[in-house]
C-alpha cells in the first residue's frame, strides 16, 4: 500500500486541453475553502517554483492549483525538437484547461486566477475566462525590448537575435542556459515570443492574428495589476502598454519597491520567495478575499 498524502501535500491532477493533449498539474487543496485559484506561471518556470506560495494560498483557504503548460516541465512530450507548442495555444488551451478542470471539481466555490508574468499577460485570451471573479496580475506587462531597463533591453536583443536562433539551429530548441535561464524552450514557443517582443504592437490582433482583440476588451472582471519598482522588464511603460488591452476592466494598479518590504531586490521573479508571506502574500490573498 501507498504511503497516506500529507494533508499539504499536493495531488497529482492530470488536466485535458480541448485539442486532447494532457498537462500535467498539482493541486493543493484548503482545509476550510472559500474559492478555488488557478496559477499561471511565468515562460520558463516549472509548476515546482509556485508550490510554497500555492500551500500558503491553500492555508487562507483556496484550493489552489499549479501545472505545466504544454512543451514545459512536466508536460513536456519529447522529443523536444518535434513539440508544436506555442505561447498562444498556453492561453487559448491551457489555461482554459486548467480555469474548467478547477470549476468542474468545485463547481460551488468562486474561482479565480493569478498570473505571473506571461501567466497574467494573455488572461485576456482565455476563451473561459468569465468563469473566474478575478484576477491577479503578477509582474505582468508587454514584452517589447523597447520598454525593457537598460542593460537587460540589451541581453534580450542578444536572445532574440544572436543566442536563441543560434541555439535553434544547433539543437532545434532552445536548452537552458547561457543568456536563457529558464526551462528549455520549444521550436515555436521561442519564436512566436520573439516576434511579440521585437513588436510595439498592444495585445490582440494588431500583434497576433491568434489573440483577438476584441477578447481582451471583453474582459470586464476585477483585475490587481501589481508590479515592483526593480524589475527590469515589466517597467511602468511595458506595463501601461500591456494595459491598453484591458480596457473595460477593472483595474488596479499597485507599485512596490524593495524598500516597502524590507528587502534588498523583488525584480520579476521575488513576489514568489517565501520571505514575503507576512507582506506581498499576505496582502494578494487579502484583495482576492475581498472578491469572493
Amino acid at each position: 500500500m501507498s504511503a497516506p498524502r500529507a494533508p499539504d501535500a499536493p495531488q497529482a491532477l492530470d488536466l485535458a486541453a480541448a485539442d486532447g493533449r494532457a498537462l500535467a498539474g498539482l493541486l493543493l487543496e484548503a482545509p476550510r475553502p472559500r474559492g478555488a485559484l488557478v496559477i499561471n506561471g511565468a515562460t520558463g518556470m516549472r509548476r515546482e517554483f509556485y508550490l510554497k506560495f500555492a500551500a500558503y494560498c491553500a492555508k487562507r483557504g483556496y484550493h489552489t492549483l499549479v501545472y505545466d503548460y504544454r512543451g514545459m516541465g512536466a508536460s513536456v512530450r519529447p522529443p523536444r525538437h518535434s513539440e508544436p507548442a506555442r505561447m498562444s495555444d498556453w492561453a487559448r488551451l491551457d489555461m482554459p484547461a486548467a480555469l474548467a478542470a478547477l470549476t468542474q471539481r468545485f463547481p460551488a466555490l468562486p474561482l479565480f486566477t493569478l498570473g505571473h508574468s506571461v501567466g497574467g499577460q494573455l488572461i485576456g485570451a482565455v476563451p473561459n475566462a468569465t468563469l473566474a471573479q478575478a484576477h491577479v496580475m503578477i509582474a505582468a506587462s508587454t514584452g517589447y525590448w523597447r520598454r525593457q531597463r537598460v542593460p537587460f533591453r540589451y541581453l534580450a536583443l542578444g536572445l532574440w537575435h544572436v543566442y536563441g536562433p543560434l541555439m535553434l539551429r544547433c539543437f532545434d530548441h532552445v536548452p537552458q542556459g547561457g543568456l536563457w535561464r529558464g526551462q528549455p524552450l520549444p521550436p515555436g514557443v521561442f519564436r512566436q515570443w520573439r516576434r511579440w517582443c521585437l513588436s510595439a504592437a498592444p495585445f490582440g490582433s494588431a500583434l497576433d492574428a491568434e489573440l483577438p482583440s476584441s477578447d481582451f476588451a471583453a474582459l470586464r472582471a476585477p483585475i490587481l495589476v501589481w508590479g515592483f519598482s526593480d524589475d527590469p522588464i515589466a517597467t511602468p511603460a511595458a506595463v501601461e502598454a500591456l494595459l491598453v488591452s484591458y480596457a473595460n476592466a477593472a483595474l488596479e494598479r499597485r507599485w512596490t519597491s524593495p524598500a516597502d518590504v524590507g528587502v534588498r531586490a523583488i525584480g520579476h521573479r521575488g513576489f514568489f520567495a517565501e520571505r514575503h508571506r507576512g507582506s506581498l502574500w499576505r496582502a494578494a490573498l487579502d484583495w482576492l478575499d475581498a472578491r469572493g
